[in-house]
């Protein structure tokens, strides 16, 4: 029987240069490593680990592995007979067909010995089939032990369709060929044309891989010969094709070119000499640093740019200005305070009010004065007519300042909906959906913008800090009226006096109002009573004004720095996207001093 040699891709480089094994496998390590150490967005985490899966290829082939069985990827489209044919060839159903698509999930290594397999291969984990016929498992390799002459000199490996509908199969077969010391191409007389396999065509040519083409279920021998045909446009002129006839076919491929030829050419399958094999390594080399560059760095320094910009535009929406102001609350406190005051019930205004009120006065002074005299207490609730008839609406302080948080929250996913960077980086974040985000911010809640109600609780715990002082100076003797009561019991007379103003203060408005020779000190203050009750007047009025400034400055000043926390946090989130310019930098020096050994 005739042997039938593999076409080997061959690339030529005059003056070739020993490459720096050690070197390179070195730089790539410490790539690798610093790839793996980055967090980025989903898109620019597939291509590096892509790369990463290529560059332990890379390292896999520059080790020696002359001494362990040769591994062999088969590779072919949906319904091509991938698991079918390598069944055949080891004469056992050992890798499990279907005519369900895409049913190989993951490759299978069919071996005499899983220690022939090297402990690294492929970059996954190993795994031994549980059952026969093996299934394929994404992100594993199972294997298969069958001792027989064929899987003692090389393994074979089942791998998923490259034109399945599901990509994560086309990346499982990339990996295999990536890894494989030798590829199969298996094609149908319906699928010989399929564009899937024409990259790998190229590849394998580039990558000095010892490639072997079978077009499987055949009837005739026209498809066999076009496909040699199509081969020679892709680099293998005179590439012999291996036919397997279909079951229920008469057709009988010709001698040398059937199922038996082609399982002695994988027992006898020749290696490559060692300038064939650095121009394949210069050449993965050369592809990995250009992806590296396309791909990665890149992307990369992109983002950085696109995440310094950004975070400039947040940090210029610094201190925003709260529009709350707490005056509604404090007016009636001022008011209070004016009616509590002497002064201010010595005054000109407070007489006047008094006296409009003269009728009701007469009627309800014998009782209150009955009562004083006879139990030393007197109700004046009935006088008391000043803050039933003032009560105001208070505004909500809480959605006030809620809903001026959210107004930031929206102007910060506003600048980053705008940039294509922070919308890929936006889509890479689960969504979910809570009570303190809005609606349109829900995938951000928690990951770039902080819980709404800590807005609210600013004007919450202020506000209930304002409330307390009010408590607390709303029955409170009024600065003025202490000072008055410690004269007037000095004054002659003024212990009586001081007891009517303690039980009803307009008695003591009554009485000087109406003998104003009475106690010539008061008197004196009396006549003045319209400069020095509006003095005082206006000295209360200021004093609560204060206090309701200091309240507005505290919540404005916290709205501040929960305004400045924000923005932090979501610049923090941004930065976190993309590695530092240092990060960077080193990728690309070690980029560089790849290149340099290459």
């Amino acid at each position: 029987m005739r042997r039938i040699q593999p076409v080997l891709a061959l690339w030529y480089y005059h003056g070739l240069m020993v490459l720096r094994t050690s070197s390179i496998s070195s730089r790539l390590q410490s790539l690798d490593e610093l790839l793996g150490s980055l967090t980025v967005s989903s898109s620019i985490a597939d291509s590096i680990a892509r790369w990463r899966a290529a560059s332990a290829a890379l390292q896999f082939h520059h080790e020696d592995h002359s001494n362990d069985p040769k591994t062999i990827a088969i590779l072919g489209g949906t319904g091509t007979g991938k698991s079918t044919l390598v069944n055949r060839l080891l004469g056992a159903d050992l890798t499990a067909a279907s005519f369900r698509r895409t049913f190989t999930a993951g490759a299978v290594a069919l071996t005499a010995s899983q220690a022939g397999i090297p402990s690294n291969y492929l970059n996954l984990p190993h795994e031994a089939a549980k059952e026969l016929p093996a299934r394929g498992e994404p992100d594993r390799l199972i294997i298969v032990e069958h001792a027989s002459d064929l899987t003692h000199r090389t393994t074979l490996i089942d791998t998923p369709d490259l034109d399945g509908d599901n990509p994560a199969h086309h990346a499982q077969a990339d990996r295999a060929f990536r890894w494989a010391q030798a590829v199969l191409f298996l094609v149908t007389p319906e699928k010989y044309q399929m564009t899937e396999l024409l990259p790998y065509y190229r590849l394998a040519h580039r990558y000095a891989v010892p490639a072997l083409f079978v077009m499987n279920k055949s009837e005739e021998q026209a498809p066999v010969e076009d496909y040699s045909k199509q081969l020679a446009t892709q680099g293998y002129e005179n590439a012999p094709v291996f036919a397997v006839p279909r079951d229920d076919s008469p057709f009988q491929p010709a001698n040398g070119a059937g199922l038996s030829a082609l399982a002695e050419t994988l027992k006898n399958l020749p290696g490559i000499n060692t300038a064939q094999r650095e121009v394949g390594l210069r050449n993965r080399a050369v592809d990995l640093l250009d992806r590296l560059h396309d791909q990665i760095l890149a992307p990369l320094e992109h983002d950085r740019e696109e995440a310094k910009r950004l975070i400039e535009s947040l940090r210029a929406m610094e201190a925003p200005e709260p529009t709350v102001d707490v005056n509604p609350l404090t007016r009636q406190l001022a008011r209070r305070l004016q009616q509590r005051s002497i002064l201010y019930l010595m005054g000109p205004q407070r007489i006047l009010d008094r006296v409009r009120q003269v009728p009701s006065l007469l009627v309800r002074l014998p009782r209150t004065t009955w009562d004083w005299f006879m139990t030393g207490k007197a109700d004046l609730s009935a006088l008391n007519d000043a803050m039933e008839g003032d009560a105001r609406e208070v505004p909500d302080f809480n959605a006030a300042l809620i809903d001026q948080f959210s107004v930031l929250q929206a102007r910060i996913e506003d600048t980053l909906r705008s940039s294509l960077s922070a919308q890929r980086w936006i889509e890479s974040i689960p969504a979910e959906q809570t009570e303190s985000a809005p609606p349109l911010a829900a995938p951000l809640a928690g990951r770039i913008f902080l819980d709404r109600a800590r807005a609210g609780a600013i004007a919450d715990e202020e506000l209930a800090d304002l409330k307390s002082w009010l408590e607390n100076r709303w029955n409170a003797t009024p600065r003025d009226t202490a000072i008055l009561m410690k004269v007037i019991r000095h004054l002659p007379g003024g212990e009586k006096l001081t007891q009517w103003s303690e039980a009803a203060p307009y008695l003591l408005a009554i009485v000087v109002a109406t003998h104003h020779a009475f106690f010539g000190h008061i008197d004196l203050m009396i006549l003045g009573g319209y400069s020095v009750a509006a003095w005082l007047t206006e000295r209360l009025s200021n004093e609560v004004a204060g206090r309701t400034r200091l309240t507005n400055k505290r919540i404005a000043m916290r709205f501040e720095r929960l305004a400045h926390e924000q923005i932090k946090f979501a610049c923090d989130w941004i930065n976190g996207q993309a590695p530092s310019q240092q990060t960077i930098d080193r990728l690309r020096k070690l980029a560089e001093g790849l290149a340099t050994d290459l």
